[in-house]
């Protein structure tokens, strides 16, 4: 993916994260390879409690930026590695789950919960997806629902292990607690998903 690209995917973010930002703008697009958004998880209940802690600036560094790329016959790029549609699964899942012995991999934070205690997160991993306009969208769902599996299978393979229960089980339990774990769990894993159409 070209710096122009990326750079026009990163304002996308920006715009997306906080509309009330623009002053910031300027500022963003004169960084090479660290990239500064405000409020990346601003969300609706943030809005109506007008909640915005405007102390924390929220830093991207470049290896928290996933790249993926995928062309008009459904071959997919990771991070500028060609990867089979039958491996999309397990190379898209070593982004997700910290890791902290390679550095070229995402940044970790350690955080505290109430149930889950201390454990590693990454820290603000942004996933953008480039699909080509002429790709199927036969192929566009398949490749696209194997990203959201991937979430999926970490957050439950981290459910098991921690609570001996899997993400279903905890949304059906009766007890309240579950619950409060499942939502720990999707912290833990947020999905920053972001995707564009190449017209070229």
């Amino acid at each position: 993916m070209t710096k122009t690209s990326l750079n026009i995917l990163l304002i996308t973010i920006i715009m997306l994260a906080s509309t009330s930002c623009k002053k910031e703008l300027d500022t963003l697009l004169e960084l090479e390879a660290d990239y500064k958004v405000i409020d990346l998880e601003y969300g609706f209940d943030d809005y109506m409690r007008n909640i915005r802690d405007k102390s924390d600036q929220l830093i991207i560094k470049q290896r928290n930026i996933v790249l993926i790329d995928v062309d008009k016959n459904g071959e997919t790029t990771i991070e500028n590695n060609i990867v089979p549609d039958s491996l999309i699964l397990s190379e898209f899942k070593k982004y997700i789950i910290p890791n902290t012995a390679d550095e070229k991999m995402p940044m970790t934070t350690e955080k505290s919960f109430q149930y889950s205690g201390k454990v590693l997160t990454q820290k603000y991993i942004t996933i953008l997806a480039k699909y080509n306009r002429e790709l199927s969208y036969e192929k566009y769902q398949n490749i696209r629902n194997k990203f959201y599996l991937a979430y999926y299978e970490v957050r439950n393979e981290f459910s098991l292990l921690k609570f001996n229960k899997s993400l279903t089980e905890l949304l059906k339990s009766d007890e309240p607690e579950d619950l409060m774990k499942w939502r720990e769990i999707t912290q833990i894993f947020p999905i920053r998903y972001m995707e564009s159409l190449n017209y070229k």
